[in-house]
């Protein structure tokens, strides 16, 4: 049997995370073709996880606080 190697997907943007095994998140995220580049691991043998990269993070925080702020607004009105 083979090893299996875990890496992560963010679901928003697709980009899978650049360096398997890795304990950290905030690593470099790349593109599926890369990552199959950098690393001929069987397509069996690859476990893909849901984790959201940094950029999606930040950018659905700013969508929630931006709603917040409208909401506050509409409610005082």
């Amino acid at each position: 049997m083979s090893d299996l190697h875990l890496t992560y997907r963010c679901p928003a943007c697709q980009r899978v995370k650049n360096q398997p095994g890795e304990g950290s998140v905030d690593q470099d995220w790349c593109t599926m073709a890369d990552y199959v580049k950098r690393y001929p691991i069987p397509a069996p043998d690859v476990l893909l996880s849901e984790f959201y990269c940094s950029e999606c993070s930040a950018s659905y925080d700013r969508l929630v606080e931006y709603s917040r702020a409208t909401q506050s607004c509409f409610l005082q009105q």
